[in-house]
């Protein structure tokens, strides 16, 4: 047998792959490494599709809590009592971001991204 490299055998005329019992337990190793670090990427994705929808939700309220009235010129622009444009989009950039990266779509408001049906 090659180094490194399992060989192919036939055990009751099935194909089967045969490795050394160190081989075997490093494969056991990585198999649980991948469904850790899969696990992770799966709370991540989901906190990010959560993050997504709170920005949606900062920019709606943000957007309804504008005066219909146009902003005098006179305004200072840190006035607290109007939401800049300017942050509304940009939060909604980044929500969209967010969005692109988990491959998640905008979900209907009040319901969280955890409790769409698999696809």
């Amino acid at each position: 047998m090659v180094r490194g490299k399992p060989r192919e055998v036939v055990v009751d005329g099935r194909p089967v792959i045969a490795m050394s019992e160190k081989q075997f337990e490093s494969l056991l190793a990585m198999r649980r490494q991948l469904g850790s670090q899969t696990a992770k990427m799966r709370t991540l994705r989901d906190t990010l599709a959560d993050l997504g929808e709170f920005l949606d939700s900062v920019a709606e309220t943000l957007d309804a809590d504008a005066s219909p009235e146009p902003q005098e010129i006179t305004s200072p622009p840190s006035d607290p009592s109007r939401p800049r444009p300017e942050l509304v989009t940009e939060i909604r950039r980044r929500a969209q971001q967010a969005r692109a990266i988990t491959g998640a779509g905008r979900t209907p408001r009040g319901r969280h991204s955890s409790d769409r049906s698999p696809t």
